[in-house]
C-alpha cells in the first residue's frame, strides 16, 4: 500500500538537497583566499576588471618562473631545470586557456549574457589559482638547494655533575667474597 505523500517526499528530498548544495557553493572560498561566489556578485564591468587583474597576476607569475628557470640554468642543476620547466610549461598552458576564456568573457559582456560571463570568470579564477600554486611549486624547486647548509654535525656535552650510572637500572648485588668457616675434619 503506497501513500501519495511518500511520492512527494521522494521528489522534495533531492530538491532540498540541491538547494543546500547550491547555497553552500555560493558561500565557498578557495584555499588561496579567492572568493568563488564573486562572479555572481560582480557587475559586468567589475567582472572584466577583476579578470584582467587575474590575467596580469598570471603574467607576473610567469615572469617570476622564467627568472627562476634562468637561475636554475645558471646553476646547471638538471633537476632544478626540469622541475621549473615543468611548472613553466603548465603555466603557459593555463595562460593560453585564460586568454580564450577572457575573449569569451568580453563577448559575453558585450552580449549581456550573465550565465556565460559568470562561467568564464569562474574559469579564469580557477586558472589563476592553479597558476599561483604552480608559482609556489616553482619557487620550491629552487628553494631546496638554498636551504641546504651542509651535513648535520652533532656535538654532545654532558654535565660532569650527572652520575655516569643509569638510575633507572638497579645495580646487581655484589657477590659475597667472605671465606666460609673451615669445615670440620671427618673422623
Amino acid at each position: 500500500m503506497s501513500f501519495p505523500h511518500n511520492r512527494l517526499w521522494l521528489l522534495a528530498a533531492p530538491l532540498a538537497l540541491a538547494a543546500g548544495v547550491a547555497a553552500a557553493a555560493v558561500e565557498q572560498k578557495s584555499d588561496t583566499g579567492v572568493d568563488l561566489s564573486l562572479a555572481a556578485r560582480l557587475s559586468p564591468g567589475q567582472t572584466l576588471k577583476e579578470a584582467r587583474n587575474y590575467k596580469l597576476k598570471m603574467q607576473d607569475t610567469k615572469t617570476r618562473i622564467d627568472k627562476l628557470l634562468s637561475k636554475a640554468r645558471d646553476k646547471k642543476d638538471v633537476i632544478m631545470i626540469v622541475c621549473v620547466e615543468d611548472k613553466s610549461v603548465r603555466v603557459k598552458g593555463h595562460i593560453a586557456v585564460a586568454d580564450q576564456a577572457m575573449s569569451t568573457l568580453e563577448t559575453a559582456v558585450q552580449r549581456s549574457d550573465d550565465g556565460v560571463r559568470q562561467h568564464e570568470f569562474m574559469r579564469i579564477t580557477i586558472l589563476f589559482q592553479k597558476v599561483v600554486v604552480l608559482g609556489t611549486e616553482a619557487e620550491n624547486c629552487i628553494g631546496e638547494d638554498v636551504s641546504y647548509v651542509g651535513d648535520t654535525k652533532v656535538e654532545e656535552e654532558v654535565d660532569p655533575s650527572i652520575p655516569a650510572d643509569d638510575p633507572s637500572e638497579p645495580a646487581l648485588p655484589l657477590p659475597d667474597v667472605t671465606r666460609p668457616p673451615a669445615a670440620t675434619p671427618f673422623v
